[in-house]
């Protein structure tokens, strides 16, 4: 009886095992199509839109069908959800009246905000931390190894660059040294970033330090001084949130020897970044000149900066004209897009994490939103579908964290991945 018993549960592992592989093969293959192949070169050539569209219109029925069935659970971020599944639509009305196209309105919104209707999906088929944060390691881990590659021989490159007319790669800049390529998402490697970088304060283990190296080495890549200098800032302020006297002191000595690397290697890593930064005063000029310029005209247009203008209005060949472009100036400029409800919204849910759940929520998630908001007034932390999705994952750890204290207490996640997968297959039990 006890050699059956045996049995049933090693067959019984070995299905679940297999079952927790193949969804997470299937969303790390999701992730990826979600950000346009990682940024391949040619991907809309690949995929058409039709079938954004269709995956659209599945997973809004979902959407529906899930909200009603748990419409009266307590489920924090729940209504902040369907403000981003619903809140984009109301441009079709303005973008009209403003002249845009409706049609082609209708097409912007529906093929990347459906993805915010992925936190009542994971809610429903009962995604845990877990199984959440390997997708996005797995998908931060291939990024990162395409990253290298590219640097290697960049020539040979497929990912984050742009055809030319005949074909041909074209790299999207150089600093120091290096080409520059946008591969996949920097907001996926933030958040992955984030996570290595906790656990490795918790518990200084080499695996959990390699993978900090590794996601470090990824923002690094993308060469983009904004991202550099939240990181960095992020990294800073993490060691003062750390608790435990002996993790205190292991803390201080790492960021010693962090602050004597940078010092060292500091005009190697960042010093002609810094000289390009002085020589080149014009695009920041332009930036803080755009943002001056989006504030008188939301004064003189109150309506319009409420509800947005939508994506095709011929006022953004305007603002082209004058050198303006709204994905460089972050909220204000999402406010153009969707208003500034849709910005506001944002700020309101980081407030909530950040001070009134503060005690509830695992430090990377902090961290995450303090990195991403730091760098909010020049890039927007959900812009497309894979950076939706990554804030997605962001709120709906949040809510798992608020809405079960009991169940998924910090003081669980300190214990590493091992243990916190067992706290929470007990508590889906």
């Amino acid at each position: 009886m006890s050699n059956s018993a045996s049995r049933i549960n090693i067959i019984s592992l070995l299905m679940s095992t297999a079952k927790n592989v193949v969804v997470t093969i299937f969303m790390v293959a999701l992730v990826i199509f979600l950000g346009n192949g990682l940024n391949l070169i040619g991907w809309g050539y690949i995929v058409q839109m039709r079938y954004y569209l269709l995956m659209a219109g599945m997973c809004w029925m979902l959407y529906g069908l899930f909200f009603i069935q748990y419409r009266e659970r307590q489920i924090t971020f729940k209504y902040y959800s369907l403000f981003l599944t619903l809140w984009p639509f109301s441009i079709l009305l303005t973008s009209f009246l403003l002249g845009g196209s409706i049609a082609d309105e209708l097409i912007q919104v529906q093929v990347w905000v459906y993805v915010s209707t992925f936190f009542m999906l994971f809610y429903h088929f009962k995604f845990t931390e877990n199984r959440v944060m390997w997708i996005i390691m797995i998908v931060a881990l291939i990024t990162v190894t395409i990253q290298i590659l590219q640097q290697i021989e960049p020539l040979f490159a497929v990912f984050g660059g742009s055809p030319d007319d005949t074909g041909e790669v074209v790299i999207t800049g150089e600093r120091n040294g290096m080409a520059r390529f946008f591969v996949g998402s920097y907001q996926v490697q933030m958040l992955a970033m984030c996570f290595c970088w906790y656990k490795m304060l918790k518990t200084f283990k080499p695996i959990w330090f390699l993978l900090s190296a590794l996601m470090l080495v990824s923002i690094y890549l993308y060469l983009t001084k904004q991202i550099l200098i939240t990181t960095l800032l992020t990294l800073a302020l993490s060691f003062f949130f750390v608790k435990g006297r002996w993790v205190r002191i292991l803390s201080y000595v790492l960021l010693a020897i962090c602050g004597i690397s940078l010092a060292i290697f500091w005009d190697d890593l960042f010093g002609e970044m810094i000289r390009e930064s002085k020589d080149d005063s014009f695009s920041h000029a332009i930036r803080f000149e755009f943002i001056g310029y989006i504030i008188e005209y939301n004064f003189a247009n109150p309506v319009k900066a409420i509800f947005g203008h939508g994506t095709t209005i011929p006022f953004f060949e305007e603002l082209r004209h004058m050198l303006y472009y709204p994905s460089d100036i972050g909220f204000f400029g999402e406010s153009i897009y969707y208003g500034w409800l849709w910005a506001l919204a944002y700020f309101y849910v980081a407030f909530r994490i950040l001070v009134t759940y503060r005690n509830r929520i695992p430090l990377y998630i902090r961290l995450y939103i303090l990195c991403s908001g730091f760098i909010s007034i020049f890039i927007f932390p959900y812009r497309d579908r894979i950076e939706m999705y990554n804030w997605m994952c962001v709120i709906y750890i949040a809510s798992l964290y608020i809405d079960k204290p009991q169940e998924h207490d910090e003081k669980d996640n300190e214990i590493g991945i091992k243990e916190m997968e067992i706290v929470t297959n007990q508590s889906e039990a």
